[in-house]
């Protein structure tokens, strides 16, 4: 049987507080802003979970990085690090079935989502978790990636925060 948008949330809710992870949910402050978000949990310091409401199969988690000044200056198209940084994401991207988006503020990178999903029908305890703990896990090697591209690239957004680190395992 499909389950309906409310009945998503619901769900989803449970399966955050499990985690006793603190959340938020943001659904009334992005009702205010859009119309294209049902409803939204930001969970942690960094984690998305959010339905957007143009796609009734699926709900969305996203890791979202942002960068200090002093590291966005470092991500420029001129930088030949950086495209060999930008590689490199695409490729573990690719291979793990993540999406991911450069996050721009005018001309500068201010930082980068990974985000995944989970099907309608296949929305579970298991699933849920599953994809959360697989878009953390590319998001550390994210860090990795972007620490050994760039020597002096700052650790201030340490994936091991309480939000990444936790899953239904504990």
């Amino acid at each position: 049987m499909t389950k309906t948008s409310t009945e998503m949330k619901q769900l989803v809710e449970e399966f955050i507080r499990i985690t006793n992870v603190k959340y938020e949910d943001q659904t009334e402050k992005i009702k205010q802003k859009s119309d294209l978000v049902d409803w939204q949990f930001h969970v942690g310091t960094n984690v998305i979970v959010s339905k957007n409401a143009n796609r009734e199969d699926r709900i969305h988690i996203n890791v979202n990085m942002r960068f200090p000044p002093e590291d966005s200056k470092l991500l420029i198209s001129k930088n030949p690090s950086f495209s060999k940084t930008i590689m490199e994401i695409s490729e573990i991207c690719t291979i793990c079935n993540m999406g991911h988006q450069w996050i721009k503020d005018g001309e500068i990178i201010a930082g980068l989502a990974i985000f995944s999903h989970v099907d309608e029908q296949n929305l579970n305890r298991i699933s849920f978790h599953n994809v959360w703990d697989n878009v953390a896990r590319v998001s550390g090697h994210v860090q990795k990636i972007l620490r050994s591209n760039f020597s002096s690239f700052s650790s201030k957004n340490n994936l091991t925060d309480e939000t990444t680190a936790k899953t239904m395992y504990g």
